[in-house]
């Protein structure tokens, strides 16, 4: 089982400004403003992409701009990252791929796809690197691209017996569809006193892809052992929890995922989801949490969905904030639940 919110706008929409309900915003919900590590000056997502589009700043802080405001989404991210994947500067270039990582793959593709042939080896590989982790959604033309690269940076790990570089490798194996030749070098690196979580994480993906959630379930256990603080085993143990039609497990999994890391808004939605048949309140309270930590139009859907089928008192508030952005059709469609 696979869990996504429901998507009802186009990139541009991320940008829209969304009305305000009247739920109040916990004190740990993610802000768009941060202040930067060396001084006191606050900075927003805003303020990062014209740094980045500025060619007058020093090329290491645009990259470092674009880094940030790949956490940021919107309208002036995605044309500060479209320009920057131009740039002259390879420093920029390479941010530049970061920064498009939030965007759908097809655009991404279209955007970043030139860099795998770019005249500087590290930016072509960060750009491979970028799209083979949706090798499997790529058109075959695309994977015919991204296959010929990725075997000549395969060819360029082998050389490195380092644990970042082996790890990389057998990532790449996976991408591409290789889980066996992945497997061997993920089990030998469990020896490795360098050993990370992302180890787990990706050893269980591995196990996933080749349809042995059980082992997929035992590596995650394993990794939680080695660091039980660490949210995204907690969340993909959830996940592999309801493949093995454990839901109730699950919950318990993604709730604690949600503990460790409370300014995920995805977190909370998949909570929301499952918490729904054990405890509504604490669903409703999820799907809130959810919608004021991002502020997404597909989470004030969720939220509104869930309104709807219990009667909630903010119904009417939430069906009405989002009306001012959504398609008809959409809210068309929620009043017909409604009317159920």
């Amino acid at each position: 089982m696979t869990f996504r919110p429901l998507t009802l706008f186009t990139l541009v929409a991320l940008s829209m400004s969304l009305p305000a309900l009247s739920i109040s915003l916990p004190a740990n919900a993610a802000q768009t403003e941060t202040t930067t590590s060396d001084s006191s000056e606050t900075v927003t997502p805003q303020a990062m992409a014209y740094i980045a589009q500025n060619i007058n700043e020093p090329a290491e802080k645009r990259a470092q701009a674009l880094r940030f405001i790949a956490q940021y989404p919107n309208e002036n991210s995605l044309v500060a990252v479209a320009r920057a994947l131009k740039d002259s500067q390879p420093i920029v270039r390479e941010a530049a791929i970061a920064g498009a990582m939030p965007y759908p793959l097809e655009h991404r593709y279209r955007m970043v796809a030139p860099l795998l042939q770019d005249d500087v080896e590290s930016v072509r590989f960060s750009a491979t690197v970028s799209l083979i982790k949706d090798f499997e959604q790529l058109q075959m033309g695309q994977q015919a691209e991204l296959r010929s690269q990725a075997d000549k940076l395969i060819a360029q790990l082998k050389l490195d017996e380092s644990y970042t570089q082996q790890l990389l490798l057998a990532d790449v194996y996976r991408w591409t569809l290789r889980p066996n030749l992945a497997q061997n070098i993920y089990l030998g690196l469990l020896a490795s006193a360098d050993k990370t979580t992302e180890l787990y994480l990706n050893l269980s993906t591995n196990y996933y892809a080749q349809g042995q959630d059980e082992l997929a379930l035992s590596t995650l256990d394993k990794g939680i052992e080695f660091d039980s603080s660490n949210a995204n085993l907690h969340y993909s143990k959830a996940l592999t929890l309801v493949r093995l039609d454990q839901k109730d497990i699950a919950a318990i999994s993604m709730s604690k995922a949600t503990e460790l890391a409370p300014e995920n808004a995805y977190y909370w939605y998949l909570n929301g989801v499952l918490q729904e048949p054990l405890d509504i309140e604490l669903s409703i309270e999820s799907f809130e949490q959810a919608y004021l930590i991002s502020g997404s139009p597909e989470n004030l859907y969720a939220m509104c969905d869930i309104y709807i089928r219990n009667n909630h008192k903010n119904t009417e508030e939430c069906i009405s904030a989002l009306a001012d952005i959504a398609p008809p059709q959409v809210i068309n469609d929620l009043r017909a639940k409604q009317a159920q």
